[in-house]
């Protein structure tokens, strides 16, 4: 592994069909989230969707890492599989039992456009 990798995808499983992605060093919320995106594009694109998300270095996901992964979870799931989710700090599985899609999406008030 070359030491300059930001993040790594992992075959596991007997059949080498699962994927772990691994952050290997905290980033930008920004960052994760290209990061985080690009990961299941590529994982999806290869026709993967049994996937386990390492948050070891993931302390504080911002709502948008956390809509990228659900709207991957969604997806895998219409594949009947699933995101697994390890290595959870007590700070990041606090943000993920906190996040209201509410307030991240754009809803206005009556009489607003």
């Amino acid at each position: 592994m070359s030491e300059n990798k930001k993040i790594i995808l992992e075959k596991l499983g007997k059949n080498r069909d699962i994927i772990k992605i691994k952050f290997m060093e905290p980033l930008s919320s920004k960052l994760l989230t290209t990061y985080l995106t690009a990961a299941f594009n590529k994982c999806f694109k290869n026709c993967y969707y049994k996937i386990i998300l390492d948050m070891t270095n993931i302390d504080n996901p911002e709502p948008d890492f956390i809509a990228t992964l659900i709207e991957a979870t969604a997806k895998v799931r219409t594949k009947d599989s699933d995101v697994k989710i390890i290595n959870i700090s007590e700070q990041a599985e606090h943000a993920l039992a906190a996040f209201n899609a509410y307030a991240y999406l754009s809803v206005p008030k009556e009489g607003e456009s």
